[in-house]
């Protein structure tokens, strides 16, 4: 799903309505059908009364269409205009006059009438939507002011009304609502991806009203947003004929004295990935334990008792992973060293790998094409510096990738995959009671055990990253947020491929 701007959308919209043969009011009708859908999903209660406080432009027409449509359905609606609007779109100008017809719509020159609301009131946003280039100021702004301070549930129709395509809190000049659930169209924007803005966007949910493909794909973008459409076809098809052998053979270099735990998350988690064979290199203290807790694990015991202190010969494997738990250790410094210098298969460095990387930057200009980052963002930071925000890091995420030639995962909410050539892939799956710690073992044993399945090395970062959240979502489906650990994101990772499967998709 291709990230794309204002502008562009509104491209895409315009050759919509000619590709299609259909006016622009009748791909608004099209939009706020699915608008009021998604709606009426996350507010079923008919109880509930909307107030939907609409614009002059194409957001607001949106949201006078959406109130005709509620109120047909039953509910109590009412849209509010300011009067600080002298001329309306023509399409919104349509759609308020068939509003004004049923009696639902009200023009107000203060903001006083957010003072009348009850507890049942939802506001709906649609004042301004995406694509705004000035401040909000003056009614507009009151408005806002009084609903960010008055009202708990607020639903943003395209995009929180004031709040930049590309920009973050901090630099936001003027009023900008914040919204408990923004329903957007077709694709989010990076603004709405970024954490500076999580209270200003809160609960995000896409919603596809038909837009000409062809359209889409023409648009240029680096950045795009992963959904199960873009990774169902890249899970391959499992052979009745097939034997372990058919799908790899995984080295995990991880744990330590005291840190065992990381080495035995990430080695089930690269058997739940459907490798056909894993390899744990780990100290000698930890030998039994692997033994006894992932006995479906081979291992390759380390001389040291309590480090990484050798290399294994590497030619039996087909991917290796490393950096869970391994510690920083000199003599761990310079196997590091060596893998990077030796290996001649795809590789995946995460964790304390990156901490060693940070500490010996010379190392990043030694690592082979494609080769897998992992990092959160204060690895990120240590890695490739500092920025002042998320856009500023997204910059840094992508021009990073490029010259190094490698892949970098910026793990995180929407976690970001940037590919060799700058591209940046935002995922859709996760949620906050993923964070919690091994969930970062966990994601270093799926994606290493896509690469010794001989995925490519974007398809197993981007597939790798969608599949570790899904199983986290399945866990919150559930058990809810609070409480997750590890274990059950790796627990529900067989869960997740199959709810990615192709087959499943139809």
């Amino acid at each position: 799903m291709k990230i794309l701007t204002s502008k562009q959308m509104h491209s895409v919209d315009s050759l919509t309505t000619e590709r299609q043969n259909i006016t622009s009011l009748e791909l608004m009708e099209r939009a706020a059908q699915q608008l009021t859908a998604k709606i009426v999903s996350i507010f079923p209660d008919r109880n509930i009364e909307f107030v939907i406080v609409c614009g002059c432009g194409n957001n607001g027409g949106d949201g006078f269409a959406v109130g005709r449509m509620l109120h047909g359905m039953g509910y109590s609606v009412e849209c509010v205009t300011p009067s600080c609007f002298a001329h309306y779109s023509n399409d919104c100008e349509a759609n308020m006059r068939a509003a004004q017809k049923i009696g639902i719509v009200s023009i107000v020159d203060n903001a006083n009438f957010i003072d009348k609301f009850s507890a049942n009131t939802v506001v709906v946003d649609a004042l301004f939507g995406s694509g705004l280039s000035r401040p909000i100021e003056g009614l507009c702004a009151d408005i806002i002011s009084a609903i960010n301070e008055k009202v708990s549930y607020v639903v943003s129709l395209d995009a929180p009304s004031g709040l930049p395509d590309n920009d973050v809190a901090q630099n936001i000049k003027g009023a900008v609502i914040h919204a408990y659930s923004t329903i957007t169209i077709e694709s989010p924007t990076i603004s709405m991806l970024v954490p500076e803005n999580d209270d200003i966007v809160g609960n995000l949910d896409i919603v596809s009203i038909g837009l000409d493909k062809m359209a889409i794909n023409e648009m240029q973008s680096r950045y795009s947003y992963t959904t199960v459409s873009d990774v169902c076809y890249t899970l391959k098809h499992r052979s009745r004929y097939s034997h372990k052998g058919t799908y790899g053979h995984a080295l995990l270099i991880s744990g330590a004295y005291g840190k065992g735990g990381a080495a035995v998350l990430c080695a089930r988690a690269c058997h739940r990935s459907g490798v056909g064979l894993v390899t744990a290199h780990v100290p000698m203290s930890l030998y039994d334990i692997m033994q006894i807790a992932t006995p479906e694990t081979m291992i390759s015991p380390d001389s040291n008792s309590n480090i990484i202190a050798s290399l294994p010969d590497l030619t039996k494997y087909s991917a290796v992973g490393v950096g869970p738990g391994i510690g920083t250790d000199k003599l761990t410094v310079d196997v590091l060293e060596q893998l990077i210098d030796t290996c001649k298969v795809p590789l995946v460095l995460d964790a304390d790998a990156l901490n060693i990387l940070s500490l010996n930057k010379e190392l990043i200009k030694k690592l082979p094409k494609e080769t897998i980052l992992t990092p959160h963002p204060k690895e990120f930071e240590r890695l490739f510096g500092k920025t002042s925000d998320s856009i500023q890091r997204l910059d840094l995420l992508a021009d990073s990738a490029k010259k190094y030639n490698i892949i970098i995962v910026l793990k995180g909410a929407h976690t970001a995959v940037a590919d060799v050539d700058g591209n940046i892939m935002f995922n859709s799956t996760g949620n906050p009671g993923m964070a919690t710690a091994g969930s970062g073992d966990v994601l270093t044993g799926v994606i290493t055990s896509l690469l010794a399945q001989r995925y490519d090395a974007i398809t197993a970062a981007v597939l790798g990253v969608y599949a570790h959240g899904l199983s986290g979502d399945i866990v919150k489906e559930q058990k809810g947020y609070y409480g997750i650990i590890a274990s059950d994101i790796i627990d529900n990772l067989p869960y997740a491929f199959n709810r990615i499967s192709v087959r499943n998709q139809k």
